[in-house]
């Protein structure tokens, strides 16, 4: 559809010209360009926010009717600047500038009414949608920009922690622990299906936390009328939260994500890669990144984006990790065998893999251990983890 519409860009360009007259055709609508077609709309650029303006406000229904008339079926127009009049930095995807569009726009404000500390509805907020869709990422988004962070559990850690605490009859603790006035941030909490005692402890947790001002945060692949052998009740409290859905990326959202990726070359080289690509490949963010990748042929970009780019995720894993545990960076790398040094390491290699490192790259960066060291790393510190709501403590606000 992409190719279809830059070859009839040129029919297009001649009638905007003659219904719109050579002034204003030159000031504003001779340089807008199509990026994308998909759905009965057509997305055009402009090259500054000021022709983006002008052209929604008073040109944007003769451009809808000269379209529909050269296509022969009904075409909608949606306008954006063109990356050129973007600044670098706003082309970056990361905690600080995730991708925002249709699909995931309400999360997304909901978080920022957060973040600013506006009054909501509700205390309880619950993201759904399929993997990939970035639930995880827009809610890191949001504990990079909080102050206490948000206390975090994925299902199975509060699993293993719930385990723990049950096999020693401390239940209690763990329940206190988690009823703080501070924000609680639970991940793929579709897990928790069939689990009928870890399911009756969440709810006593949301209905004490139903009575605090810090929000509830739940992520999960699927509405909570679609997790299976889920208690009624439990039902019935995340249901009368704040329930949103997200949706893989839209086209003006797939756009900006590839020329993230891509970096500066998606402003010129490569640029007419980059919307063809956006047009082609639908799906995930995940989807997308794989498709961008096998684009480059192999020849990916020396310097990657964070969200993709292991080692910058693991630098400042590792400089926080310094910071918060009071040891050099010499210390955690070295050959010290300290229990404070053992336990840096532990944590980092913890963090690393949420943050989506494997344990082979872990084990490369962490001076040049194997992948089953790095597993032993991992799999000793979740069971420390599991069992101490001090270490549960030491890693907030890491990540």
């Amino acid at each position: 559809m992409l190719e279809l519409l830059k070859q009839s860009w040129a029919s297009v360009q001649q009638q905007l010209r003659q219904r719109a007259g050579e002034g204003p055709y030159g000031s504003w609508l001779q340089e807008l360009r199509p990026v994308l077609m998909e759905r009965g709309i057509v997305y055009l650029e402009a090259r500054s926010r000021l022709v983006l303006d002008r052209v929604r406000t008073l040109y944007r229904p003769l451009l809808q009717e000269v379209l529909t008339a050269e296509f022969g079926v009904p075409i909608a127009v949606e306008l954006q600047t063109e990356p050129e009049a973007v600044p670098i930095e706003q082309l970056e995807v990361s905690p600080r500038h995730p991708i925002v569009d249709d699909g995931n726009k309400t999360a997304w404000l909901v978080l920022q009414n957060l973040v600013a500390g506006r009054p909501l509805p509700a205390s309880l907020f619950f993201f759904h949608g399929p993997a990939g869709v970035g639930k995880t990422f827009l809610l890191r988004a949001f504990a990079e920009q909080v102050r206490p962070a948000p206390m975090r559990f994925d299902l199975l850690q509060l699993l293993k922690a719930f385990q723990a605490c049950h096999l020693e009859n401390r239940v209690a603790g763990l329940h206190d622990e988690l009823v703080v006035d501070r924000a609680l941030w639970i991940d793929e909490l579709h897990r928790i299906a069939g689990k009928p005692k870890l399911q009756a402890f969440l709810l006593a947790v949301l209905r004490v936390r139903e009575t605090l001002r810090a929000p509830t945060l739940l992520a999960s692949r699927w509405h909570p009328k679609e997790i299976r052998d889920l208690e009624p009740s439990l039902a019935t409290t995340l249901l009368a939260g704040f329930v949103t859905q997200i949706d893989a990326p839209g086209p003006l959202g797939r756009l900006r994500y590839l020329r993230a990726l891509e970096g500066a070359p998606s402003r010129n080289g490569r640029a007419h890669v980059i919307e063809a690509l956006a047009q082609q490949a639908t799906g995930t963010f995940s989807e997308l990144r794989s498709a961008w990748a096998r684009s480059r042929d192999g020849q990916l970009p020396r310097k990657y984006l964070e969200l993709i780019d292991p080692t910058r995720t693991f630098q400042r894993l590792r400089d926080r990790v310094c910071e918060r545990m009071g040891i050099t960076t010499a210390e955690l790398l070295g050959k010290d065998q300290t229990r404070k040094v053992s336990l840096a390491r532990k944590v980092l290699a913890f963090l690393c893999v949420q943050q989506g490192l494997s344990r082979a790259e872990v084990g490369r960066f962490l001076a040049q251990r194997s992948r089953a060291a790095v597993s032993y790393l991992t799999c000793s510190f979740e069971k420390q983890l599991a069992e101490s709501p001090e270490l549960r403590t030491l890693i907030e606000g890491m990540l």
